[in-house]
């Protein structure tokens, strides 16, 4: 079979994702996407859910890879405890969300695991304490129906380096939750 030369426009394809992939991955950037600030859905569900939290009140977004589920790391004085913050994990529905898991006393990274979990990924979070003495991550999996509220409870289980992809990361400052127009 004779060799076939690649055309220019197929090598430029190429170079321009060898690229971007590697500006990803120098960065540490996960590929997953963030979605934009003017989401009306989004900051609609999220306001409700910080139960009229302050001006301090922050989240850091990310759409999982395959588009499926938004993960929301909500921060501030009503969204954090002693142990951490709430990680709410959303899927899309029409123009809003619908909760499939909202994970308290945890922190960032949040991670995407590889594993899977009755067809989701298992989520890696990060908790305090526990019996287990510092920071550590959890695998916390998805029930079914659910990821665990509380990701120090069965089925959830210490992970070390598992594989998967940063989705969150801790330096991550998050985007202010403004109230409402309509809200002072």
């Amino acid at each position: 079979m004779p060799k076939r030369t690649p055309s220019p426009k197929m090598i430029a394809a190429v170079l321009a994702l060898s690229a971007s992939l590697s500006a990803s991955w120098a960065t540490g950037a996960a590929l997953a996407q963030t979605p934009p600030p003017e989401d009306p859905g989004l900051i609609a569900y999220l306001r409700e859910r910080a139960h009229g939290a302050s001006d301090a009140a922050r989240y850091a977004a990310a759409l999982t890879p395959d588009g499926r589920t938004m993960l929301v790391y909500l921060t501030g004085p009503n969204g954090c405890g002693a142990g951490g913050c709430r990680l709410l994990v959303l899927d899309r529905a029409g123009r809003t969300y619908r909760s499939v898991g909202e994970i308290g006393g945890v922190r960032a990274p949040i991670r995407l695991l590889e594993r899977e979990s009755h067809g989701r990924r298992d989520l890696g979070v990060q908790v305090v304490g526990g019996g287990m003495g510092g920071s550590h991550e959890i695998a916390v999996a998805f029930d079914g129906r659910r990821y665990a509220s509380d990701p120090a409870v069965a089925p959830s289980v210490r992970s070390e380096d598992a594989p998967g992809e940063t989705l969150i990361r801790a330096d991550e400052p998050g985007r202010p939750l403004v109230p409402a127009p309509d809200k002072p």
